[in-house]
């Protein structure tokens, strides 16, 4: 067996080794106790810092919950967009645009811009980067893939989270909008709501992402998503109307038209429409009409309030059947008041006064039941209180009076002034066997609706029979030769409908005024009238190019085919 000579460097190496573990052993040892017992490390105290740390948090614009239609389809949702700018400045960014005049063609070809100005643009002097004005921003990401693909040296991209709205012209008003905002608390740009229901349940669609840095610089995140809310809006039944007021606004020039259709036994708000209104993506046309005319404007209804006038006499009974009047004029305090044809139709039941939009019917009935009794049942309907929608700058309307003509006239719709959605909820009672609904246009929140919106009775001021017998004479009003809503009769779908012609104040001095055509004309109507599962109702201010109809006629072109489509897909 051969002996292995033993090497002295090797034996004085692994002794120096050994040596230096031990001496880095140790400290590691003593600094582990410093911390230890000091928990302190160049004068700052780690267990503040760690808690700082912790406690600290960054806040990114994360999803804003999407607002869906009923059926579930989208209408509002957050999406990408990005704005285009070309860096110039070699210095500044080694991505430059190398050929101005090759990058200016292909982008004419994609954005709209010519070619021309978007080479004095890239021949911009003495600037690092320039952007594309409005042609550049807001470019969706298939404009944004497409420019890639040219592979244009230069040519860089910011990406930024918009709202984008599934139709231009969509509820404008209820649903609103959401723009970038400066949130002061984490200096950074949030979506916020600024009208409709985007501001209302700013809240609940906000989304957030926190999250927290440690000692070893591991992130924690938690994403907090704002949540969805499916409204009872039905997106086909909508962009019907939408089309139908567009068509009728363009030809008939009213100074403002809406639409509302109400799912009679549940209170639930299908469809929701105005003009003027406003694109939900560019915001074009907001600066002619900011209010939501659902809730924030009111006007005197006009003798649609005369079906609760009737339902209210009949639960009283301050009229029998078969029991009339003469028509034509009725004195009232010091003044007189006439029926809408100077003359009116001799003697008459109450019954066909309704029919026939008789004042005079309604201010004999007032009279029997006292002006302050009735004042008081407008008030128990919702006038002159809030809806309480939730909606921004909601409009309690007027009920006060100042002398007891105008009372009494209020018989007949004039003298105070209520919403759409009061009059819609006072309405509703008609149509559901005296029972008064809630309007409300938002189904639930959540994923699928887990948070579901209950309907909500808000009473029973109307009894079953007054209702239903009121619901007669509207059909009455419809099928009848004497009856002033017969523009509104389909040969296939029974109607019950009640029109009105109210005057407007002058908003230069004291009255209203005179012109032929200076009335908010409105119809309300139930359909099928056997057994009604809808309520419609339509108002016109002013129409300035009426081609020779009368207000109800340029409504009926668009409650006809509607109410068709409605039944036909029900």
């Amino acid at each position: 067996m051969r002996k292995v000579n033993s090497n002295p460097d090797t034996h004085r190496n692994v002794s120096m080794l050994a040596i230096l573990t031990l001496v880095v052993g140790l400290l590691l040892i003593i600094r582990f106790g410093q911390l230890t017992i000091n928990k302190t490390v160049n004068n700052v105290d780690l267990v503040e810092y760690g808690q700082d740390n912790e406690n600290r948090s960054s806040i990114t614009e994360a999803r804003r919950g999407t607002i869906f239609d009923r059926n579930g389809q989208p209408i509002a949702m957050d999406t990408t967009s990005y704005s285009m700018y070309a860096v110039l400045n070699s210095s500044w960014d080694n991505n430059v645009v190398e050929d101005p005049d090759y990058t200016a063609s292909v982008l004419s070809q994609i954005i709209e811009l010519s070619q021309d100005q978007l080479l004095d643009i890239l021949l911009t002097q003495d600037v690092n980067q320039v952007e594309f004005g409005n042609a550049g921003r807001n470019l969706t990401p298939e404009i944004k893939a497409m420019i890639d693909q040219q592979q244009l040296p230069g040519i860089q991209f910011e990406s930024q989270t918009v709202r984008q709205y599934v139709n231009d012209h969509f509820a404008s008003h209820l649903i609103g909008y959401a723009t970038p905002e400066m949130n002061e608390n984490f200096q950074m740009n949030l979506l916020t709501g600024q009208i409709g229901i985007e501001k209302s349940f700013n809240n609940i669609l906000s989304g957030e992402k926190q999250y927290q840095t440690n000692l070893e610089n591991n992130i924690t995140a938690d994403y907090l998503a704002g949540d969805d809310i499916y409204l009872t809006l039905d997106a086909r039944l909508q962009n019907f109307m939408e089309e139908s007021l567009s068509r009728s606004y363009e030809r008939y020039q009213p100074e403002e038209i809406s639409a509302y259709l109400v799912e009679v036994d549940s209170g639930k708000l299908i469809t929701a429409a105005q003009r003027p209104t406003f694109n939900l993506n560019t915001r074009e046309g907001i600066e002619d009409k900011w209010t939501n005319m659902l809730v924030e404007e009111a006007f005197e209804p006009g003798s649609t309030i005369k079906i609760l006038t009737m339902a209210l006499s009949y639960d009283m009974n301050l009229y029998q059947m078969g029991e009339t009047f003469m028509s034509g004029a009725i004195e009232v305090y010091d003044q007189i008041v006439k029926d809408y044809n100077l003359v009116g139709w001799g003697e008459i039941t109450f019954d066909e006064g309704l029919s026939r939009s008789s004042n005079v019917a309604m201010v004999e009935l007032v009279q029997r039941m006292g002006e302050d009794q009735w004042i008081e049942q407008l008030s128990r309907l919702g006038f002159g209180h809030s809806t309480e929608s939730g909606l921004p700058n909601e409009t309690i309307g007027s009920l006060q009076f100042d002398n007891p003509v105008s009372k009494i006239m209020s018989g007949f719709g004039q003298g105070f002034a209520a919403s759409p959605i009061q009059l819609l909820q006072a309405y509703s009672a008609i149509g559901n066997e005296g029972k008064q609904m809630k309007i409300q246009y938002v189904n639930g929140i959540g994923t699928n609706a887990d948070s579901a919106y209950e309907s909500e009775m808000l009473g029973q001021p109307i009894s079953a029979e007054a209702a239903n017998h009121v619901l007669q004479l509207m059909v009455n009003t419809v099928e009848e030769s004497y009856g002033t809503a017969q523009d509104f009769k389909n040969n296939n779908i029974n109607i019950a409908a009640k029109t009105g012609t109210a005057q407007i104040a002058d908003p230069d001095g004291l009255g209203y005024l005179t012109g032929p055509y200076d009335y908010y004309f409105s119809v309300v109507s139930f359909f099928p009238a056997e057994a009604p599962q809808y309520m419609l109702y339509l108002s016109m201010k002013r129409p300035q190019n009426p081609q020779g109809r009368t207000g109800s006629q340029i409504l009926a072109e668009i409650f006809l085919p509607f109410v068709e489509n409605v039944m036909i897909n029900h």
